[in-house]
């Protein structure tokens, strides 16, 4: 697929690039579209003049060529050896501890581990770390808790790595400390949380825009914040759809066997 986006970009076509992309890519090629949308529209209205234009849909270009899947590879002979398998640790900071655990004990059972705390370059943009993990990996561990749904995925810096865990063509284990993740209450507390970020930012654009300034800067993290809402339904479900093992206490170590060879199952 990647030969056939770069082909339709090259020609000039980035929508039918995306629409494309949206196939095997959805939110990730949404989110592209809702920035070559909103390039055009702001041309069209003398926000950006034609070398801002150009540049942001050149850096739309560039993202769908780099989201777009490797195009198939020929046979050339024997398949290499085998690698130890990789994993991505995805969770929340106020969930350290356990996360060090984790990435402790899969070392132990011969896998790689992604972690961010070790493997993060000082000043890296946190979602190109997320992105370039994920397809790095071959298994991504999502650590669950209340205190990662409620200051993680309410928080709109945590958006890009649930698109990323869920869209991307990897196996998915999320292992969770509790069961709010299954509390109708809990999602009624997040929309609200959400919403009321939502018109904040909303709000503060708005008059950043009043006073002639430029919004671009977070107009994208009021996109993620909006997909967000717009999904989180679907991610509680899907939650709700896979087990999801206990590994809190006495648990972690019978849990961890179980993680360690759906991975190597693979």
């Amino acid at each position: 697929m990647k030969e056939q986006i770069r082909a339709l970009i090259a020609q000039g076509k980035t929508k039918e690039a995306l629409e494309l992309l949206m196939g095997v890519k959805p939110n990730e090629a949404t989110l592209m579209l809702a920035r070559f949308n909103r390039a055009n529209q702001q041309y069209r209205d003398g926000l950006i003049d034609f070398r801002e234009h150009g540049l942001e849909i050149a850096r739309v270009n560039n993202a769908a060529i780099e989201a777009a899947p490797e195009d198939s590879q020929p046979d050339n002979g024997p398949n290499p050896p085998a690698q130890r398998p990789k994993v991505f640790i995805s969770y929340n900071h106020s969930d350290a501890e356990v996360a060090r655990r984790v990435r402790d004990y899969l070392r132990q059972q011969g896998f790689q581990t992604i972690l961010d705390e070790d493997d993060m370059p000082a000043g890296m943009n946190i979602m190109t770390f997320i992105q370039q993990s994920v397809r790095a990996c071959d298994a991504v561990i999502s650590i669950v808790s209340e205190r990662s749904l409620k200051s993680g995925w309410v928080g709109q810096e945590s958006v890009a790595v649930m698109y990323a865990i869920w869209l991307a063509d990897k196996k998915f284990i999320p292992v969770r400390l509790d069961n709010v993740a299954f509390d109708i209450d809990f999602q009624i507390t997040a929309q609200e949380a959400l919403q009321q970020r939502l018109q904040e930012m909303d709000d503060k654009i708005a008059r950043l825009r009043q006073l002639g300034g430029d919004t671009r800067a977070f107009d994208d993290d009021r996109d993620r914040l909006f997909e967000l809402k717009n999904n989180l339904g679907k991610i509680i479900q899907q939650l709700k759809s896979v087990l999801a093992l206990d590994i809190s206490g006495d648990k972690f170590e019978p849990s961890m066997r179980k993680v360690a060879e759906s991975i190597r199952s693979k």
